[in-house]
C-alpha cells in the first residue's frame, strides 16, 4: 500500500475518471480521534481509495491517502450506494474561464456547460453518489482498519509537524 499526499491522490482517481467518468460512490466522514475528514472513493472496476485530509488553516488542506483495495465485497458495495447523493470531483482552468467571459460567455453558460460535459473551463471528470450516512462510514472504517493503520501513523506525523495539537504559549 503506497502512501501519497492528498494531490496525488486526487490526480490517480481523476486519471482513473477518465476512464470511467460514472458509476462512483463516495462515502465521507469524521475521525474523532485525529479529527481529520475521511473520504472512501470507490468505482467497481478500480477499486477502494481512503483520503484523509485537515484543515492546517483557514486556507490550506493538507492530507494524504492510498488505495485500499483493487475490489470490494458486493455488500460494501450496497451499503455504500444506500442513502447517497450526487458528488463529483470538479477541475477547472481559470485562464480557459476568464478567456471564455471576456469572449461574452456568461458564467452560467461555463457551469452548465460542465455539468453537460462540455469543457469551457470546468469540468467534473468523476461523478457518482455519495453517503454521509454514519453507518456506512463506520462500517467501512472497520472493514479497512487494519490497512489504515499506516495511513494514520503517516497523518498524524504531518499533524504533528504542522503543530496542530500544541497550545499557544
Amino acid at each position: 500500500m503506497k502512501i501519497k499526499t492528498r494531490n496525488d491522490i486526487l490526480r490517480n482517481i481523476i486519471r482513473d475518471g477518465k476512464k470511467h467518468p460514472k458509476g462512483w460512490h463516495a462515502a465521507f466522514g469524521r475521525d474523532s480521534i485525529l479529527f481529520s475528514h475521511d473520504c472512501y472513493i470507490f468505482h467497481p472496476n478500480i477499486g477502494i481509495y481512503l483520503l484523509k485530509e485537515y484543515n492546517k488553516n483557514p486556507f490550506e488542506i493538507k492530507g494524504l491517502g492510498s488505495k485500499l483495495a483493487r475490489r470490494i465485497d458486493e455488500d460494501i458495495q450496497e451499503q455504500m450506494i444506500k442513502k447517497s447523493g450526487d458528488f463529483g470531483i470538479v477541475q477547472g482552468d481559470i485562464r480557459k474561464i476568464v478567456g471564455n467571459i471576456q469572449r461574452g460567455i456568461p458564467p452560467q453558460q461555463i457551469l452548465t456547460s460542465a455539468l453537460q460535459g462540455e469543457d469551457l473551463g470546468i469540468t467534473i471528470p468523476v461523478q457518482g453518489h455519495a453517503s454521509t450516512s454514519k453507518d456506512t462510514f463506520h462500517s467501512l472504517k472497520n472493514t479497512f482498519s487494519p490497512k489504515q493503520k499506516k495511513l494514520e501513523i503517516h497523518l498524524e506525523k504531518m499533524i504533528s509537524d504542522d503543530r496542530l495539537f500544541n497550545s499557544y504559549e
